[in-house]
């Protein structure tokens, strides 16, 4: 696994603007673990995916950043970049 500095943690977690109650619902306690787990369950590369949803902000935690590693794992446009691949 990659090790994230704690700075890019903490700004993660200071850029949310969902209720953390939201991200508890999908069982997480925070931003940070949220997109973790989002990345691991997808086999995405976390630097990327945390590149991903600093681009689309945190507005897109449960929409756009979902569908755009789900359309990366299955193989659309950039997948290789964030899915393990060629």
């Amino acid at each position: 696994m990659t090790d994230i500095p704690l700075a890019t943690i903490l700004r993660i977690n200071a850029a949310r603007t969902i209720p953390l109650t939201r991200y508890e619902e999908e069982g997480n306690f925070d931003r940070f673990g949220y997109i973790k787990d989002l990345a691991e369950n997808h086999g995405a590369d976390l630097p990327a995916v945390i590149e991903i949803a600093d681009l689309l902000g945190p507005e897109e935690d449960f929409d756009g950043l979902v569908t755009t590693i789900e359309d990366a794992a299955e193989g659309f446009g950039f997948g290789a970049l964030i899915v393990g691949g060629a």
